[in-house]
């Protein structure tokens, strides 16, 4: 009797087990299978290395403004412009950045994120005394917002240079979300940006 309460208990913890285990796998893969469909390029780049983040970055659709913005949702005068950023953190090739007059706003579009997802980067420049508003937009099914992240608004000179690491929400994403998009917006003055990537899992 005593043996088959025995077992019966160490069956149940084994039961038990397996059921976390399942569990964990399929909370681990959501963010992959939610990202079908979507724009979810592997990281095969250091862009920012000359400014010692050796991180490997994907580039956002578009991020480059070589398409005219396509894909980007743009408003109050945003549109793509000639003129490259200094760098060339892209290409050598790539001839356009993006024109942000104060005010204006552009949303890219939705590319996946993982649970591992730390942060994004891009570059810019402006009138003295603009800034760079950044939003991350995180969307589930359907492109519903499932919740923005303030990333922070950070100044910029007449000279480009690159914005600091903005950190996301890597590890505690809304529930559901299936893709994410990030939104700038020029504050107290024009400014251009250009060169957008994404870090989409945490590699330093």
């Amino acid at each position: 009797m005593a043996r088959n309460s025995f077992f019966r208990r160490v069956r149940a913890v084994v039961v038990l087990g397996l059921a976390g285990v399942t569990t964990a796998l399929a909370v681990g893969a959501a963010p992959a299978a939610a990202g079908l469909g979507l724009a979810c390029p592997s990281p095969t780049s250091t862009p920012f290395a000359a400014w010692s983040d050796y991180a490997d970055y994907a580039f956002a659709p578009d991020g480059g403004f070589e398409s005219g913005g396509s894909g980007w949702s743009l408003g109050g005068g945003a549109r793509a412009a000639s003129g490259n950023e200094s760098f060339y953190v892209h290409s050598s090739t790539d001839k356009t950045s993006l024109s942000l007059p104060a005010g204006a706003s552009a949303t890219s579009p939705g590319m996946c994120i993982s649970l591992l997802s730390s942060k994004m980067r891009f570059v810019a420049r402006g009138d003295s005394g603009s800034k760079v508003k950044v939003q991350i937009v995180y969307r589930g099914l359907l492109s519903s917002v499932l919740g923005v992240l303030d990333g922070g608004t950070y100044s910029v000179d007449s000279g480009w240079k690159p914005s600091p690491e903005i950190g996301m929400l890597g590890g505690v994403l809304p529930l559901l979300t299936s893709s994410v998009s990030f939104r700038f917006t020029a504050v107290g003055g024009d400014a251009v940006i250009d060169d957008v990537y994404l870090d989409p899992m945490k590699s330093s």
